[in-house]
């Protein structure tokens, strides 16, 4: 039953890319839990106790699947085009961003609210406007590419520096 899950386990784990996965391989996989669910109504306390075993197996393969694929793209691996899940795994490294920033101290941040701009209307938030929100919120914001973060004017100018360059 989590052959599929284990066969894409080893592939991730053999090559240094992150490797497409197909929405149509997911829902072979939907489909083979579905038959066994199924199949499984009809059978003893036993065959049942096994089938859930199954079950349980499967889904601590998809999270370590999972889990690979999130470090992988948290370590720059690059992430395929054609993945169903690629606009997820975008997200880790916009989240990696976000976290090094708040850790730096680089983010203006006053009394646990952050200070964001924003870039289009989002939840609460017009385009233009600069606020203090959560730190929560702040994160959501900017995962959802809403806000620019609001950083230390020296935090800018070493940015800058690396842009152009001459920093190192």
């Amino acid at each position: 039953m989590s052959s599929p899950i284990v066969r894409m386990i080893r592939e991730e784990i053999w090559s240094s890319k992150i490797q497409s996965i197909q929405g149509f391989r997911l829902e072979d996989i939907v489909r083979g839990l579905e038959g066994s669910l199924q199949a499984g109504l009809n059978t003893s306390r036993e065959e049942r106790g096994l089938l859930l075993g199954l079950l349980k197996r499967v889904l601590e393969d998809a999270r370590f699947l999972a889990e690979f694929r999130v470090m992988k793209a948290s370590m720059g691996a690059e992430i395929p085009g054609d993945s169903f899940d690629k606009s997820i795994l975008e997200l880790v490294g916009r989240l990696e961003e976000f976290l090094a920033l708040l850790y730096s101290g680089s983010l203006v941040v006053q009394n646990n609210r952050v200070t964001v701009y924003a870039t289009r209307a989002c939840e609460g938030l017009e385009k233009g406007d600069v606020a203090l929100v959560s730190v929560e919120d702040a994160v959501l914001y900017y995962l959802r590419a809403c806000v620019t973060l609001v950083t230390r004017p020296i935090y800018t100018y070493v940015a800058s520096l690396k842009k152009a360059g001459t920093g190192s």
